[in-house]
Protein backbone atom coordinates (compact mmCIF):
# COMPACT_ATOMS: atom_id res chain seq x y z
CA UNK A 1 0.00 0.00 0.00
CA UNK A 2 1.42 3.41 -0.95
CA UNK A 3 2.43 5.96 1.65
CA UNK A 4 -0.08 8.38 0.13
CA UNK A 5 -2.91 5.93 0.69
CA UNK A 6 -1.73 5.30 4.25
CA UNK A 7 -1.83 9.04 4.87
CA UNK A 8 -5.32 9.37 3.37
CA UNK A 9 -6.65 6.58 5.58
CA UNK A 10 -5.09 8.21 8.66
CA UNK A 11 -6.68 11.59 7.86
CA UNK A 12 -10.05 9.92 7.24
CA UNK A 13 -9.90 8.12 10.61
CA UNK A 14 -9.02 11.35 12.43
CA UNK A 15 -11.94 13.15 10.80
CA UNK A 16 -14.31 10.34 11.72
CA UNK A 17 -13.17 10.41 15.34
CA UNK A 18 -14.00 14.11 15.54
CA UNK A 19 -17.54 13.49 14.29
CA UNK A 20 -18.10 10.37 16.36
CA UNK A 21 -16.97 12.18 19.49
CA UNK A 22 -20.37 13.86 19.61
CA UNK A 23 -22.42 10.66 19.27
CA UNK A 24 -25.03 9.87 20.37
CA UNK A 25 -26.38 13.30 19.56
CA UNK A 26 -29.30 15.18 18.08
CA UNK A 27 -27.15 15.55 14.91
CA UNK A 28 -28.74 18.81 13.78
CA UNK A 29 -27.63 20.66 10.66
CA UNK A 30 -25.21 23.41 11.66
CA UNK A 31 -27.28 26.11 9.93
CA UNK A 32 -30.68 25.16 11.41
CA UNK A 33 -32.34 27.57 13.80
CA UNK A 34 -32.12 26.43 17.39
CA UNK A 35 -34.13 27.18 20.52
CA UNK A 36 -32.67 25.79 23.77
CA UNK A 37 -34.24 26.08 27.22
CA UNK A 38 -32.20 25.56 30.40
CA UNK A 39 -33.67 24.50 33.75
CA UNK A 40 -31.27 24.49 36.69
CA UNK A 41 -29.64 26.56 39.39
CA UNK A 42 -26.46 28.56 40.05
CA UNK A 43 -24.31 26.04 38.17
CA UNK A 44 -26.18 27.17 35.06
CA UNK A 45 -26.60 30.90 35.60
CA UNK A 46 -23.10 31.59 37.00
CA UNK A 47 -21.19 32.93 33.98
CA UNK A 48 -24.48 32.75 32.02
CA UNK A 49 -24.14 29.35 30.36
CA UNK A 50 -27.03 30.07 27.95
CA UNK A 51 -25.21 33.18 26.68
CA UNK A 52 -21.90 31.29 26.39
CA UNK A 53 -23.68 28.61 24.38
CA UNK A 54 -25.06 31.22 21.97
CA UNK A 55 -21.62 32.82 21.63
CA UNK A 56 -20.06 29.42 20.90
CA UNK A 57 -22.63 28.63 18.22
CA UNK A 58 -22.12 32.03 16.59
CA UNK A 59 -18.34 31.50 16.58
CA UNK A 60 -19.01 28.50 14.33
CA UNK A 61 -21.87 29.87 12.22
CA UNK A 62 -22.30 33.64 12.71
CA UNK A 63 -25.56 33.81 10.78
CA UNK A 64 -27.27 30.97 12.64
CA UNK A 65 -30.46 31.85 14.50
CA UNK A 66 -29.99 30.71 18.11
CA UNK A 67 -32.36 31.51 20.95
CA UNK A 68 -31.98 30.48 24.58
CA UNK A 69 -34.04 30.87 27.72
CA UNK A 70 -33.47 29.73 31.29
CA UNK A 71 -35.43 29.13 34.47
CA UNK A 72 -32.94 29.16 37.32
CA UNK A 73 -32.46 30.13 40.94
CA UNK A 74 -29.89 29.52 43.69
CA UNK A 75 -29.95 25.98 45.08
CA UNK A 76 -32.91 25.01 42.94
CA UNK A 77 -34.08 21.45 42.34
CA UNK A 78 -35.81 20.29 39.18
CA UNK A 79 -38.89 19.02 41.02
CA UNK A 80 -39.44 22.51 42.41
CA UNK A 81 -39.49 23.92 38.89
CA UNK A 82 -41.87 21.17 37.78
CA UNK A 83 -44.33 21.89 40.58
CA UNK A 84 -44.34 25.60 39.73
CA UNK A 85 -45.39 24.79 36.16
CA UNK A 86 -43.68 27.81 34.61
CA UNK A 87 -41.35 25.73 32.44
CA UNK A 88 -44.22 23.60 31.13
CA UNK A 89 -46.17 26.75 30.23
CA UNK A 90 -43.16 28.09 28.33
CA UNK A 91 -42.70 24.81 26.44
CA UNK A 92 -46.37 24.85 25.47
CA UNK A 93 -46.17 28.43 24.24
CA UNK A 94 -42.89 28.23 22.31
CA UNK A 95 -41.28 25.93 19.76
CA UNK A 96 -38.36 24.51 21.76
CA UNK A 97 -35.81 22.19 20.14
CA UNK A 98 -33.75 21.19 23.17
CA UNK A 99 -34.48 21.13 26.91
CA UNK A 100 -31.37 21.11 29.11
CA UNK A 101 -31.88 19.78 32.64
CA UNK A 102 -29.36 20.52 35.40
CA UNK A 103 -30.20 18.98 38.75
CA UNK A 104 -28.84 20.42 41.99
CA UNK A 105 -25.08 19.90 42.06
CA UNK A 106 -24.15 16.28 42.59
CA UNK A 107 -27.62 15.29 43.77
CA UNK A 108 -28.06 12.58 41.12
CA UNK A 109 -25.54 10.41 42.95
CA UNK A 110 -28.32 9.77 45.48
CA UNK A 111 -29.36 6.90 43.19
CA UNK A 112 -26.17 5.04 44.21
CA UNK A 113 -26.26 6.03 47.89
CA UNK A 114 -27.64 3.24 50.09
CA UNK A 115 -29.33 5.60 52.53
CA UNK A 116 -30.73 7.99 49.94
CA UNK A 117 -31.78 6.03 46.86
CA UNK A 118 -35.16 4.97 48.26
CA UNK A 119 -36.04 8.38 49.72
CA UNK A 120 -38.79 10.45 48.11
CA UNK A 121 -36.35 13.27 47.32
CA UNK A 122 -34.19 10.91 45.26
CA UNK A 123 -36.92 8.97 43.48
CA UNK A 124 -38.84 12.18 42.78
CA UNK A 125 -35.75 13.72 41.17
CA UNK A 126 -35.44 10.76 38.80
CA UNK A 127 -39.17 10.85 38.02
CA UNK A 128 -39.02 14.58 37.37
CA UNK A 129 -36.32 14.10 34.74
CA UNK A 130 -38.62 11.60 33.03
CA UNK A 131 -41.61 13.94 33.25
CA UNK A 132 -39.66 16.77 31.63
CA UNK A 133 -38.29 14.52 28.87
CA UNK A 134 -41.74 13.17 28.02
CA UNK A 135 -43.27 16.65 28.11
CA UNK A 136 -40.62 17.99 25.72
CA UNK A 137 -40.89 14.97 23.41
CA UNK A 138 -44.65 15.44 22.99
CA UNK A 139 -43.88 18.90 21.61
CA UNK A 140 -41.13 17.76 19.28
CA UNK A 141 -38.17 18.59 21.52
CA UNK A 142 -35.31 16.50 22.87
CA UNK A 143 -33.76 16.53 26.31
CA UNK A 144 -30.12 16.77 27.38
CA UNK A 145 -29.07 16.06 30.98
CA UNK A 146 -26.26 18.41 31.94
CA UNK A 147 -24.13 16.24 34.23
CA UNK A 148 -22.69 18.23 37.10
CA UNK A 149 -19.42 17.73 38.96
CA UNK A 150 -18.24 16.32 42.25
CA UNK A 151 -15.66 17.20 44.87
CA UNK A 152 -13.40 14.24 44.02
CA UNK A 153 -12.92 11.48 41.45
CA UNK A 154 -14.98 8.91 43.37
CA UNK A 155 -17.94 11.24 43.76
CA UNK A 156 -17.66 12.25 40.13
CA UNK A 157 -17.68 8.63 38.98
CA UNK A 158 -20.99 8.09 40.79
CA UNK A 159 -22.57 11.25 39.31
CA UNK A 160 -21.42 10.28 35.84
CA UNK A 161 -22.74 6.71 36.06
CA UNK A 162 -26.18 7.87 37.17
CA UNK A 163 -26.23 10.60 34.50
CA UNK A 164 -25.54 8.04 31.77
CA UNK A 165 -28.05 5.49 33.08
CA UNK A 166 -30.79 8.05 33.59
CA UNK A 167 -30.23 9.55 30.14
CA UNK A 168 -30.61 6.14 28.55
CA UNK A 169 -33.71 5.31 30.59
CA UNK A 170 -35.60 8.46 29.58
CA UNK A 171 -34.27 8.75 26.01
CA UNK A 172 -32.21 11.84 26.78
CA UNK A 173 -28.60 12.64 25.99
CA UNK A 174 -25.88 13.00 28.65
CA UNK A 175 -23.57 16.00 28.58
CA UNK A 176 -21.13 14.88 31.27
CA UNK A 177 -19.33 18.07 32.20
CA UNK A 178 -17.82 16.45 35.29
CA UNK A 179 -15.76 14.00 33.26
CA UNK A 180 -14.67 16.83 30.96
CA UNK A 181 -13.47 18.76 34.02
CA UNK A 182 -11.33 15.79 35.07
CA UNK A 183 -9.83 15.70 31.58
CA UNK A 184 -9.16 19.46 31.67
CA UNK A 185 -7.42 19.14 35.03
CA UNK A 186 -5.05 16.57 33.51
CA UNK A 187 -4.37 18.78 30.49
CA UNK A 188 -3.87 21.93 32.55
CA UNK A 189 -3.06 21.17 36.21
CA UNK A 190 -2.77 24.87 36.99
CA UNK A 191 -6.23 25.78 35.73
CA UNK A 192 -8.66 27.33 38.21
CA UNK A 193 -11.87 25.36 37.87
CA UNK A 194 -14.10 26.61 40.71
CA UNK A 195 -14.58 29.93 42.46
CA UNK A 196 -15.61 28.60 45.86
CA UNK A 197 -16.08 25.48 48.00
CA UNK A 198 -19.59 25.02 46.59
CA UNK A 199 -17.88 24.30 43.25
CA UNK A 200 -19.38 27.18 41.32
CA UNK A 201 -17.71 27.16 37.91
CA UNK A 202 -15.09 29.48 36.51
CA UNK A 203 -15.67 30.76 32.95
CA UNK A 204 -13.48 27.89 31.66
CA UNK A 205 -15.79 25.29 33.18
CA UNK A 206 -18.91 27.06 31.93
CA UNK A 207 -17.51 27.18 28.40
CA UNK A 208 -16.57 23.51 28.72
CA UNK A 209 -20.25 22.84 29.50
CA UNK A 210 -21.24 24.84 26.41
CA UNK A 211 -18.89 22.75 24.26
CA UNK A 212 -20.34 19.51 25.63
CA UNK A 213 -23.85 20.73 24.86
CA UNK A 214 -22.84 21.79 21.36
CA UNK A 215 -21.41 18.35 20.65
CA UNK A 216 -24.54 16.58 21.88
CA UNK A 217 -26.90 18.85 19.97
CA UNK A 218 -25.08 19.27 16.66
CA UNK A 219 -23.30 15.90 16.55
CA UNK A 220 -19.71 17.08 16.39
CA UNK A 221 -17.25 19.15 18.35
CA UNK A 222 -16.97 22.85 17.51
CA UNK A 223 -13.80 24.07 15.85
CA UNK A 224 -11.29 25.77 18.13
CA UNK A 225 -12.06 29.38 17.29
CA UNK A 226 -11.86 32.44 19.49
CA UNK A 227 -15.17 33.27 21.18
CA UNK A 228 -16.06 36.91 21.75
CA UNK A 229 -18.72 37.84 24.28
CA UNK A 230 -21.35 40.52 23.77
CA UNK A 231 -21.96 41.20 27.46
CA UNK A 232 -20.43 40.63 30.91
CA UNK A 233 -20.93 37.32 32.69
CA UNK A 234 -23.55 36.83 35.40
CA UNK A 235 -21.94 36.82 38.84
CA UNK A 236 -22.13 33.90 41.23
CA UNK A 237 -23.77 36.31 43.70
CA UNK A 238 -26.80 36.83 41.45
CA UNK A 239 -30.23 35.84 42.79
CA UNK A 240 -32.50 35.23 39.81
CA UNK A 241 -36.08 34.08 40.29
CA UNK A 242 -36.97 30.84 38.49
CA UNK A 243 -40.60 31.90 38.18
CA UNK A 244 -39.47 34.39 35.52
CA UNK A 245 -37.44 33.77 32.37
CA UNK A 246 -33.80 34.68 32.96
CA UNK A 247 -33.85 37.00 29.94
CA UNK A 248 -36.36 39.24 31.75
CA UNK A 249 -34.01 39.69 34.72
CA UNK A 250 -30.73 40.62 33.00
CA UNK A 251 -30.87 44.29 33.97
CA UNK A 252 -31.15 43.42 37.68
CA UNK A 253 -28.36 40.85 37.95
CA UNK A 254 -24.76 41.62 39.05
CA UNK A 255 -22.23 40.95 36.32
CA UNK A 256 -18.46 40.68 35.85
CA UNK A 257 -16.42 41.67 32.83
CA UNK A 258 -14.66 38.87 30.96
CA UNK A 259 -12.48 39.21 27.88
CA UNK A 260 -13.64 36.06 26.11
CA UNK A 261 -11.83 32.91 25.01
CA UNK A 262 -8.81 32.72 22.73
CA UNK A 263 -8.53 30.08 20.03
CA UNK A 264 -5.71 28.47 22.02
CA UNK A 265 -7.87 28.18 25.14
CA UNK A 266 -10.78 26.86 23.11
CA UNK A 267 -8.49 24.19 21.65
CA UNK A 268 -7.64 22.92 25.13
CA UNK A 269 -11.27 22.97 26.27
CA UNK A 270 -12.24 21.16 23.08
CA UNK A 271 -9.64 18.47 23.75
CA UNK A 272 -10.99 17.95 27.28
CA UNK A 273 -14.54 17.66 25.93
CA UNK A 274 -13.43 15.14 23.31
CA UNK A 275 -11.83 12.97 26.01
CA UNK A 276 -15.06 12.94 28.01
CA UNK A 277 -17.26 12.26 25.00
CA UNK A 278 -15.23 9.29 23.83
CA UNK A 279 -14.59 7.78 27.27
CA UNK A 280 -17.59 5.44 27.18
CA UNK A 281 -17.96 4.73 23.49
CA UNK A 282 -18.19 1.01 22.70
Amino acid sequence: MSSLLHRWIYVWMVCCSVVLAGLPSLARASDESLHVVFVGNSYTYTNDLPMLFRALVHSQTPERDVETEAFVMPGGFLNERWREGVVQHYLKSNQVDVLVLQEAGGWLRCAEHRALRSTFACTDSLRTHKRYAEFAAKRGGRTVILGTWGADVREQASISRVTRRLSKAIDALPADVGEAIIALRRLDPDATLFVDRILHPTPDVSMLAAIMLYARIDGWLPEARAVALSQPLISVTALPDARLPLSMQYSTLPRAEFAGFSAERMAMLRQAANTALTAHEP
